[in-house]
């Protein structure tokens, strides 16, 4: 993986299962003594990416092991900041959300 990560949101940190991410539309994997002071190393925001105003709507969605993610809808398309929508771009809780919508 090349760093930094060019991401369409703010970046934070999250631990989820033990282990420190990267978050910011994606989940990236980082060092255990990442923090926000060097969190640029790893991810970066690029407002040419996408601009916040395009986000339409926001939902806090508890995951099976009680972490909570976030759904949001930029333009027409959901996206979680759960590992399984950084690695596969479809998840639980943006079809939970997508259900509610329909």
């Amino acid at each position: 993986m090349k760093y930094p990560v060019k991401v369409k949101m703010r970046p934070g940190l999250a631990r989820t299962n033990g282990k420190l991410y990267a978050v910011g539309g994606c989940m990236v994997p980082v060092p255990e003594d990442t923090t926000m002071e060097n969190l640029s190393d790893f991810m970066v925001f690029d407002p040419k990416a996408e601009a916040e105003s395009e986000i339409k709507d926001r939902w806090t969605v508890e995951g099976s092991t009680g972490n909570n993610y976030t759904v949001t809808k930029v333009g027409g398309r959901l996206h979680c900041s759960c590992p399984g929508y950084g690695f596969r771009k479809k998840c639980k809780h943006t079809k939970k959300i997508a259900d509610q919508l329909s």
